[in-house]
Formats: structure tokens, sequence, C-alpha cells
């Protein structure tokens, strides 16, 4: 019986992999958290591990590097569940090297349970050594390049079954995780409502860390449980929303009144698309389209860069003037405006645009300076657009435009004047 360690800090979606994992023939372990698994690994001897990398004490990253200092674990193969938006760290992981990346926001225990038996069916000789694995399906600095996502592969051998949920179809799978987690939507949607007031309310910053922390880690298990029951939209923006919570910490000073609107509102949206849990999900995106206002080439560059690499497609215009005559042909899903342009301002562009059949209901956001938010914010944000301050932190801008996305395609449309 193959050997295998999972490495993913929350319980319940610990459980869920590792029934998967056994009831296709394997022995599991867990740990909780990178450093229990440094202590595990020579003792339970895995052949195979499975590793999150947003772990508490020591996160995947750190654990890869040991593995890779072990002359003995060089080439233990390594399944790698990562977040489609933490883009520092794709180069990273690929030159640690693993065997196979899988996205939180897609990844189902089905498909891991697949690409696991793929991995181990290989002859030792024929296994791709951990740095050249993969590395070639991926774009530094833009996560994976298009192919056929991760599980959708050859039949692997199928190792004996322990039960009869191994014969479970990928539909009986994800209707009755569907059916546990819409029970648990109460329970979830108030602990996340409590973990950010608690973050908001409080003055102490090691206090805000630590609820930052949990709020992570919160919103991690909801990518987790919105991928296995078909809610991609929702699971896309809480990936995003991961990676964001994620980053701050790292970044001294970053806790501003912008980012803390950003989080307020992105856990009320959340909490407010789980309570439309009768709703069906998007089973296909189509791709967002951005336009971009903004004179300064510099910042406009960064955006466009920012919006690229969440996969959305993007133009961007530097004279209002022009923009005015480009959303008069063209539609866009999400607008952003600098406020300060040259000859006509974001606001006043904003109110030509709503006179636009095409962009009557168009999310827009607002490019402030963070001096400026707070009395921008009180007459734009009542109106139902958004504010960013500048200097902008690339994973709130996204966070923010697949948010506004996923409240357009929740709300009534505007009818036809």
């Amino acid at each position: 019986m193959k050997r295998i360690l999972l490495v993913e800090d929350d319980a319940l979606i610990a459980r869920i992999y590792a029934r998967k994992l056994e009831d296709a023939g394997f022995r599991v372990s867990l740990a909780g958290d990178g450093l229990t698994a440094i202590k595990q690994i020579p003792i339970f001897k895995p052949e195979l591990v499975v590793l999150d990398i947003m772990l508490p004490k020591l996160n995947g990253v750190e654990v890869l590097k040991f593995l890779r200092q072990q002359p003995e674990l060089k080439l233990l193969p390594v399944v790698v569940f990562s977040n489609a938006f933490l883009n520092s760290l794709w180069e990273q992981i690929t030159t640690l090297g693993v065997q196979e990346i899988m996205l939180k926001s897609s990844v189902t225990p089905p498909q891991l349970v697949q690409i696991v038996q793929k991995i181990l069916s290989r002859p030792a000789a024929a296994s791709p050594g951990p740095t050249e694995a993969r590395a070639a399906d991926l774009t530094p600095g833009k996560g994976p390049k298009k192919r056929e996502p991760a599980g959708a592969l050859a039949a692997a051998p199928v190792l004996p079954a322990k039960s009869s949920l191994q014969n479970e179809s990928a539909s009986e799978f994800r209707q009755r995780i569907s059916r546990d987690f819409i029970e648990q939507i109460p329970a979830i949607t108030a602990g996340l409502h409590q973990v950010c007031r608690e973050f908001l309310e409080s003055a102490d910053v090691s206090i805000q860390l630590l609820r930052l922390e949990d709020l992570c880690r919160k919103i991690g298990s909801l990518t987790h449980m919105t991928s296995m029951t078909g809610w991609y939209r929702l699971a896309q923006l809480s990936s995003a929303f991961e990676a964001l919570l994620y980053e701050l910490p790292l970044k001294p000073g970053a806790l501003n009144d912008c980012v803390r609107h950003t989080i307020s509102a992105t856990v009320t949206l959340l909490a407010d698309c789980l309570g439309r849990s009768n709703q069906a999900d998007e089973q296909c995106f189509v791709p967002t389209t951005v336009l971009v206002v903004d004179d300064d080439a510099v910042s406009t560059r960064a955006l466009v860069i920012t919006l690229d690499r969440a996969r959305m497609v993007t133009a961007s215009v530097s004279d209002p003037f022009k923009a005015l005559e480009v959303l008069r042909q063209n539609s866009y899903d999400v607008v952003i405006l600098d406020i300060n342009l040259p000859g006509m301002s974001g606001i006043t562009l904003c109110e030509e645009m709503r006179k636009l059949p095409l962009h009557r209901d168009t999310p827009v956001i607002f490019i402030t300076s963070y001096t400026e938010f707070e009395p921008r914010a009180r007459s734009i944000l009542n109106a139902g657009d958004d504010l960013i301050g500048k200097p902008i932190l690339p994973i709130e801008l996204t966070v923010k435009v697949i948010a506004h996305m996923l409240r357009r395609r929740l709300a009534p449309r505007t009818p036809p004047r």
C-alpha cells in the first residue's frame, strides 16, 4: 500500500481529500502545518507528498526547500496545492521542483486521486526529475499556460477500492459534498463576519494580523469547498481574496482604509453569494474585459500587467475624450478610471459614460491618492461605484474587479429605456 502525506491546515478539507485517497487504496497520514510535515516525513516515509503552499508555522515553499536540501528526499514526488493569484510563488515552486501544481480553485478530490495514481504508476527510471516536471507548462509570473486542467488525464491504473465510494461518480460526489456544504453555510458566514468584525474593530496591529491569518484560513477553506461543489465564480473570488489576505502581512503599511474597505466589502459579498445557494453558477467563464483610463503611463502599464496575469482582456486609453469614444463603440465588463485626468475628471467621464446604453450599469473603479480616499469615498461609494487608493496593491485591484463581475451577475439589470 503506497503511503501519501497530505499537508493541509484545514481539518475538514484534509479529511475529504484523505478519504478519497484511502478509498483508492492509499495509506494517508495528515499534517496540519509545515513544521509537523517536516517532522513526520522521516517517520512515515511517504512515497508522495500532497502539499498546500499556504500553511501556518512553515509555508509550503519552506517545506519544499527542506525536502530538496536532503539527499534522500531530493527526488520525493510532490503535488502542490497553490493559489492562481500568488504569482510570486510560481517561480519558486517550479525552481524547487514538483511533479504537479494543482489550483485550489479548480481541483477536486477525484482529480487529485487521478494525478497521484498517474505519478506513482510511472516506473522509477521514467519518473521526471523534480526540477523539470511541469516547468514547461508554466510562464514565470503568470501561472500555468493554457493546457488540460489537472485531473483531465489519460486513465491511470485503478487500485483496489476499500469502499463503495470508489465507484461514486463525479456528479454524485459533487452532489454529496454540495449538500454537506450548504448545511454548513450559516456557520461559515457567521464565522466570516465575526473574524472580519474583530479585524476591523481592533486597533492593535498584532491582533489585526492574527485575525487576518484566521480570515485567510477560512477563505482558503471556502476556495476548496466552492471548487468542489462547482461554484466556480465564487471560487475565483475567494481564491483572489485569499491571496490578498496572505500578502498583506508581508507588506508593512498596506493595511490602510482602502484595503479595510476592500476586505469588508468582499466578506459581505461572499456571504451574500453563499446565501444564494439555490442559484446555478457559471460552468464556463467568458473572459472579463476591462478598460483602464489613466494618463500615467507607468501606472497604466502596471495595471494592465496585473489584470493580464489574472487572465483578463485589458485595453488602455490615456485621453478621457478618446476614452468616451471607445466606450461608445465597445462594451466592457469593468472600467477603471483615474479621478485626476487632463481636460475631464474621471467623475465627469463616468457621468458621461452612464448616458451610453452600453454602460449604464458597467462597474467603475476610481483611482485616487490615499490621502483623498476618505473624502472621495463618502461621495463615490454611496453611488455604487468603487475606489482604490495609490499606490495600488495589484492583488487588491484583482479582487475588486472579480468582485464587481460577480456582483453585477447577481444584480438585476436596468431595463432598456
